[in-house]
């Protein structure tokens, strides 16, 4: 190939200009996902738009610039529509004039002015995309179908630390009257760092013995609750083992985790005094129920005292009358057993009179006053066989102890009786 001029850069930069002026004479319409903003100190605001391959990595892109003189407009118009400001992974539809900056060699966009109802649209469409395939797959009712706990005292709450949300939704448990524990996860609730710092609390905090969760943050535009309006957000929400209360903070619309949380509530306040109601309504059951139960309790200790007074009534009437025909029964057995008793002491008396005449009839007095006498040993051991010779005896009589000698001692021979 014949080479048959050389451009100067100067020189060829102009024409590609020039080629853009002529090709894009007007401002055009772009549209796609906002990556990389960058909102610079001298006002100027710089991003990427781009467009994902639904068929493999490659991602088009183009730059985008937005003049501190033009910015004012376009956020008058993100103002009015309640979109929110630029961030990325806004999809967008804007126009602005196509250029070429020969210093960097760059094709650029100078954007001056946004429709904002693309944006919004979009949102609707993605947002209703990611609602259907949660209902597709059972997941909109799950966090919902959770028992929630009676007395839910102990609060995992998930928010931005030190936030208006933070402080609205703990200064309405604070003025409470009951014992409220709240354990805090900290999280970005809107930006890069949001979908991340979301999923992780929540996964940490339902591993917590907490009662139930609460997700709050205060208002904001519609692009400032993105988050909470992604697939990845509400799966995790509404798979959570543990009742999950959100507080988005958003008066109009409701965001998806809204729709698979347990309860939704339009800000963090209202979501704080919902659990405070619901301790309410249980203390005031309880002291309901135990001014039933003492009022219970009072009755039938009236009817019971008022049974054992008649019963004891008719105890004493029947007691008086079995006492009047007892008393006649007993007079009538005391003469009896008095009459029974007499002759009973009198047969004992004979017997016992009996008895006295045989003791002293064997009395050995009377035994010694026949002749007879009864001689002992040394020990006083009454003697019945031979005593040896030289022992000392002593024989007692009727009148007399004779102490003796032994100088001889046999046994008695007795007859033999021959049959």
């Amino acid at each position: 190939m014949t080479i048959t001029h050389t451009w100067s850069v100067g020189d060829l930069c102009e024409a590609v200009r020039d080629t853009f002026t002529a090709v894009f004479p007007d401002e055009l319409w772009l549209e796609g996902e906002i990556v990389g903003l960058k909102d610079h100190f001298s006002g100027h605001v710089y991003f990427d738009l781009i467009e994902p391959s639904t068929t493999g990595n490659r991602v088009d892109k183009m730059s985008v610039a937005l003049w501190r003189g033009r910015r004012p407009s376009v956020e008058s118009i993100l103002s009015r529509a309640d979109t929110g400001p630029l961030a990325d992974g806004i999809k967008v539809r804007i126009r602005g004039e196509l250029t070429f900056y020969a210093p960097q060699g760059r094709v650029q966009l100078q954007m001056t002015a946004i429709d904002p109802h693309h944006t919004l649209g979009q949102l609707a469409v993605d947002k209703e995309k990611v609602l259907r395939t949660l209902s597709l797959a059972g997941l909109l009712e799950a966090n919902a179908a959770l028992a929630l706990p009676a007395v839910p005292l102990h609060i995992g709450l998930i928010t931005s630390d030190g936030s208006a949300a933070y402080n609205d939704f703990v200064d309405e448990i604070a003025s409470s009257p009951y014992p409220f524990k709240i354990s805090l996860i900290h999280s970005s609730v809107q930006g890069a760092d949001a979908e991340t710092d979301l999923l992780t609390a929540i996964s940490v905090m339902s591993e917590h013995r907490v009662d139930v969760i609460a997700i709050v943050r205060g208002g904001g535009a519609r692009t400032d609750l993105m988050t909470f309006d992604l697939e990845s957000v509400a799966r995790a929400v509404a798979g959570s083992p543990v009742p999950i209360f959100s507080g988005i903070g958003h008066e109009i619309d409701r965001s998806v985790v809204d729709e698979v949380a347990h309860t939704a509530f339009k800000t963090p306040t209202a979501c704080a005094a919902a659990l405070v109601q619901r301790v309410t309504t249980f203390n005031q059951r309880l002291t309901e129920s135990s001014r039933r139960i003492v009022a219970l309790a009072m009755n039938r200790h009236d009817r019971a005292t008022a049974l054992v007074s008649s019963t004891a009534r008719t105890i004493n009437d029947r007691t008086r009358r079995t006492l009047d025909v007892t008393e006649e029964r007993l007079g009538a057995t005391k003469a009896r057993v008095q009459g029974l008793a007499r002759i009973a002491v009198n047969r004992e008396t004979q017997r016992i009179d009996r008895i006295v005449d045989l003791i002293g009839a064997l009395h050995p007095d009377r035994v010694l006053a026949r002749g007879f006498s009864i001689t002992r040993n040394k020990d006083g051991e009454i003697i019945r066989g031979a005593v040896a010779p030289g022992s000392e005896i002593s024989s007692e009589t009727a009148s007399s102890l004779i102490t003796s000698t032994v100088t001889e001692s046999h046994l008695r021979q007795t007859e033999e009786t021959n049959d």
